[in-house]
């Protein structure tokens, strides 16, 4: 069941129950594709994906089985056709306090409602959840794309989950609230996938593991500044799962009945040339690329580990 008391599909075919978490980072989430689109060639298939911002976004379009046409998408995209500078009258309500962004995400939401399929979501296998934070209650919701009984309901959570504070407006929910990004909160709904069942967990991390390289202007500031929040998060729930799985091993009364969860963590190895609000073709296919490869290589590493060790033609018995 999830946290809201729905019943769940079954797990899949190999009887594991498998989730996809996919994080916020903006312009970073061409990396994403290139992951899911070696995992799929792998034939790795998910019963749910939990995404934040960005990360939701890239979720929903790999429920609709639309991993091509994404593909296309951040192939083609520049920042213009994302968000818009204010115009006058935009600005004026702004610093009049009528409007709580500064870009104007017209645009995005255009995209959202020519792409997004309410009926392909509900029809899918791999249930999608996305998370927003609501600046007037402090409350974070995980919504679940089964739940949402329009398109306008729809486009309402995705530009919420989207608004990135400050730079894109709120999102009003049902009429209520005004919700936001939940980056700053929940932007690695780790936890969540482990609560509703989850045994085996791939999570797509955009900022890169290692940083050696001090920012150059203003804008490069700000996007560290980012990446050691969304850095936290990410180690935070990481912490969080460990200790859960210590607790089953260790066979703690609060963990009975539950089975080890198993984490793959896929993160860029390099610096990654764009920030939150960059979004330029050119960089989104090196990203997708950048992401295709990184898992590659890690699931070649993950299969070599899994592999019994051979001896004489007979696999050797393992240790005790």
């Amino acid at each position: 069941m999830d946290n809201n008391g729905n019943e769940l599909d079954p797990p899949g075919v190999d009887g594991v129950k498998r989730a996809l978490v996919l994080p916020g980072g903006g312009g970073r989430g061409a990396y994403q594709v290139g992951v899911y689109k070696a995992l799929h060639e792998r034939g790795i298939k998910f019963d749910l994906a939990l995404g934040t911002s960005i990360g939701a976004l890239n979720a929903a379009m790999i429920a609709q089985g639309d991993l091509e046409r994404l593909e296309n998408l951040w192939g083609s995209l520049r920042s213009k056709d994302v968000f818009r500078l204010p115009n006058a009258q935009q600005l004026s309500h702004m610093l009049l306090g009528q409007k709580l962004g500064l870009l104007d995400s017209t645009p995005l939401e255009q995209i959202l409602r020519r792409e997004a399929d309410l009926q392909k979501l509900k029809a899918s296998q791999m249930k999608v959840y996305l998370f927003t934070t609501d600046l007037c209650s402090l409350e974070t919701r995980m919504i679940a794309v089964d739940e949402i009984m329009s398109t306008n309901e729809l486009i309402d959570a995705f530009m919420a989950t989207s608004a990135v504070p400050m730079a894109f407006p709120p999102r009003h929910l049902y009429g209520k609230g005004l919700w936001v990004d939940a980056g700053l909160v929940r932007n690695t709904p780790l936890q969540a996938a482990i609560d509703m069942g989850a045994e085996e967990i791939y999570m797509v991390l955009l900022n890169p593991d290692k940083v050696e390289a001090c920012p150059a202007n203003m804008w490069q500031v700000i996007a560290r500044c980012l990446d050691i929040v969304l850095d936290a998060s990410a180690k935070k729930e990481i912490h969080l799962s460990e200790l859960y799985n210590r607790l089953i091993v260790e066979g703690a009364a609060e963990a009975r009945g539950r089975r080890r969860v198993n984490i793959h963590v896929f993160q860029p190895h390099k610096p990654v040339d764009t920030t939150l609000l960059e979004i330029d073709p050119e960089r989104s296919r090196r990203l997708i690329r950048q992401g295709y490869d990184d898992a590659v290589e890690q699931l070649r590493e993950m299969e070599r580990a899994a592999a019994p060790l051979v001896i004489g033609g007979e696999p050797a018995e393992m240790a005790p």
